[in-house]
């Protein structure tokens, strides 16, 4: 499993939501390094996904101030996105600290759907509020 590795291509020209997703991307790399540690702990998971479900949520919920503050026209479509991921992450975390799983395929489901998603978010969807927040001076 390899790292997720950030390119310019990922970038949405606003230098505080860039480093946002650079930030993910490190979180998620964790995950993928808790997956291939065969001593990796269940606490160490479960304060690793506690952590990417604050931060998703801190940066999610900056994307969603900045649609409203400028009535940003896709903002309906894209905030349902943003609650499709709200809800992985609860049933990853729900089902952390109810299965008896193994902490290693757990860590790696988590890297990949997260890793994969926000790959996905970005140069699909998020790219679509490139110019428009651009447009608004949005730093």
């Amino acid at each position: 499993m390899k790292q997720f590795t950030w390119t310019k291509k990922y970038s949405v020209g606003v230098e505080s939501i860039d480093e946002q997703h650079k930030h993910f991307f490190e979180i998620a790399n964790k995950l993928i390094e808790m997956a291939l540690n065969e001593a990796a702990e269940k606490d160490e998971l479960v304060a690793l996904l506690g952590s990417l479900g604050d931060y998703a949520f801190y940066h999610l919920n900056t994307e969603e101030k900045y649609f409203e503050e400028f009535h940003y026209p896709e903002a309906q479509m894209h905030v349902e996105e943003h609650n499709k991921y709200r809800e992985k992450i609860k049933q990853l975390m729900d089902s952390l600290e109810k299965e008896d799983r193994d902490i290693n395929t757990m860590a790696k489901d988590a890297a990949i759907y997260s890793g994969n998603w926000l790959f996905h978010h970005i140069l699909f969807v998020d790219q679509k509020y490139t110019k428009f927040f651009q447009d608004n001076h949005v730093k």
